[in-house]
């Protein structure tokens, strides 16, 4: 017998069996191996769920928490309005006009044609921005700016034009929130994609809804005895089965804010 010969055969066979085992080895450690999760973006994520919508501000602004209050009117402040028979109530914290000549204008136009009336025949109505119209109610809504941003879901800072049947504004209600003071320096305000995000991961948003507008204004937060405090967030306006709810989101802290002040409104298809 061979023996080197036979010695070769048993270490290439020897060789071959640790080469299959090493193979079944690595094949057994692959399939055991957890897959790794792919990461969704936001867009991604939106888009899986049949979210829809528009264009999303993504720089970051700055912000900070004030306090303010009710303004209270003086009869000054009412003499200049002409064409107007104007009352002060609510212990002179608010204005009601009620105009001698109705001023026509077209709610499909978002206030714009209002802005020349609200220059000159409202006081400061330059200092409000449009915010929403009621059809059934037959309302149109401006809200008071505070450094060139809206104040949300206060009726201490607001414009409410009544119009008749044929979209003529015959009277108004004006209140206005006076001087504001600064609580802290300003700070970061997160951007309105970081606001969605945050919305998204609080379980708000349904299945196939829309975000019909995204905001950046001011929120009262708390009241207190001598003053109220605002601070900025993000109000998006979600439509979802005919229905249109608001949801606010603390631009500072960056949590959702629970609030019966948005709760649902019916939207203007189903009105």
């Amino acid at each position: 017998m061979d023996w080197k010969k036979t010695e070769t055969i048993f270490i290439i066979a020897f060789l071959i069996l640790d080469i299959f085992l090493l193979v079944l080895f690595i094949d057994s450690r692959m399939a055991s191996s957890p897959t790794p999760l792919v990461s969704q973006t936001l867009e991604e994520k939106l888009k899986s769920e049949n979210i829809t919508y528009g264009k999303i501000p993504s720089d970051a602004e700055k912000g900070s928490y004030l306090s303010t209050e009710p303004l209270a009117f003086t009869q000054k402040d009412i003499n200049n309005l002409k064409g107007q028979k104007v009352t002060l109530q609510n212990a002179n914290q608010r204005i009601f006009s009620f105009l001698q000549k109705p001023v026509k204008i077209d709610p499909d136009k978002y206030g714009a044609d209002l802005a020349p009336f609200l220059k000159s025949d409202v006081f400061k109505g330059d200092k409000y921005t449009y915010w929403s119209y009621d059809k059934d109610k037959m309302q149109m809504t401006f809200n008071q700016k505070i450094d060139s941003r809206p104040v949300l879901f206060n009726t201490d800072g607001q414009i409410v034009f009544t119009l008749n049947k044929d979209n003529e504004v015959v009277s108004y209600m004006q209140t206005m929130l006076g001087d504001t003071q600064v609580f802290d320096k300003q700070d970061d305000v997160i951007s309105g994609t970081d606001a969605l995000e945050v919305l998204h991961q609080h379980g708000d948003l349904k299945q196939n809804s829309k975000i019909i507008n995204t905001t950046l204004g001011y929120y009262n937060l708390v009241s207190l005895p001598s003053s109220d405090v605002y601070l900025p967030v993000w109000a998006f306006e979600v439509e979802h089965e005919k229905q249109t709810t608001y949801f606010l989101v603390n631009g500072l802290e960056g949590s959702v804010i629970n609030t019966n002040d948005t709760q649902a409104v019916p939207s203007e298809e189903a009105k």
